[in-house]
């Protein structure tokens, strides 16, 4: 009853990473290296002209399921607005298509909203951000994304009224790092 136990167990907890390995084996060196896990976190910081400082962190790792390609990430994260606001994010995006484990240089496109577990409708800022691993560095600009979800004096938009007038691409350079790191940041942002 105890072997079975074992096998059992080691099939739940094993059978996931020998998914990524045999699919996905760029997921254990996102950023450059060798990951236990594969899963990559970083934070970055963006100026915009018109609508202030921010700093983003961000989780990702593979995500399998009906209708996803091999090169499909997921996640969570969060954005901190210099003028208070801060948003927990979900995370969708892909990576080039490519072989092997080497995503240097390949472009990556990810997508954040607003996480909002109640399902309100209200996903509010919605962020792009596309562009390419460098060395253990994932560089990005920002679609003008960052223009259409915040106004001005740094507050959100409101639902349906996304601004079109300012086309200002925002960069943002996600540097490997933890959620304290970003905290950090964070706190420093808001003068807190």
């Amino acid at each position: 009853m105890l072997l079975k136990l074992a096998l059992f167990a080691m099939l739940a907890f094993g059978l996931p990473f020998a998914m990524y390995a045999i699919f996905a084996p760029w997921a254990y060196f996102m950023g450059g290296h060798f990951h236990l896990y594969p899963k990559w976190a970083g934070w970055g910081r963006m100026h915009s002209k018109t609508s202030g400082d921010y700093t983003i962190y961000i989780t990702i790792s593979p995500s399998f399921g009906r209708g996803h390609s091999f090169t499909d990430i997921s996640g969570k994260g969060a954005l901190c607005a210099q003028h208070g606001g801060n948003y927990r994010l979900s995370m969708a995006g892909s990576f080039e298509q490519g072989s092997g484990v080497d995503l240097q240089g390949r472009t990556a496109t990810i997508y954040a909203h607003n996480y909002n577990p109640k399902h309100t409708g209200h996903n509010d800022p919605s962020l792009e951000f596309r562009g390419k691993w460098n060395n253990h560095d994932l560089v990005l600009d920002d679609q003008g994304s960052i223009n259409q979800a915040f106004e001005p004096g740094g507050g959100l938009t409101r639902k349906n009224q996304a601004r079109s007038d300012n086309q200002e691409r925002v960069s943002l350079t996600l540097h490997e790092g933890s959620r304290s790191d970003f905290d950090a940041a964070c706190a420093a942002l808001q003068g807190k």
